[in-house]
């Protein structure tokens, strides 16, 4: 089963335009990573939305890894309001899914 994240992040006031330049960023790192199956970001007014789409757990574990650097300055422009990770999630993507300011994790039923 894949692992569905959604992520809302509210952009500080006058920082859309780095935001942008990181999100071009992230898309092209992503684009090398073999576990990652979708990685949309969409804008509203003041906030963007983030839907991703990845193998297993250890497909999103890596690429924490991979893009951290780059999702730190994301942190530093914008602040994450909701983090949903859907799935059956393993404990090494709970180790980093705890270290998180935000987030819920829905299991699957049945």
């Amino acid at each position: 089963m894949s692992i569905l994240v959604r992520v809302e992040f509210v952009v500080m006031d006058g920082r859309e335009g780095e935001l942008l330049e990181l999100v071009r960023a992230l898309q092209g790192r992503v684009a090398e990573e073999p576990g990652t199956l979708r990685y949309d970001w969409f804008q509203g007014p003041g906030y963007v939305v983030v839907l991703e789409e990845y193998a297993d757990s250890a497909a999103v574990v890596a690429h924490q890894e991979h893009v951290g650097d780059l999702l730190a300055k994301v942190f530093a422009v914008a602040e994450m309001t909701v983090l949903q990770v859907h799935g059956d999630v393993d404990a090494a993507l709970r180790e980093v899914l705890d270290g998180m300011p935000v987030g819920q994790v829905f299991s699957p039923l049945g």
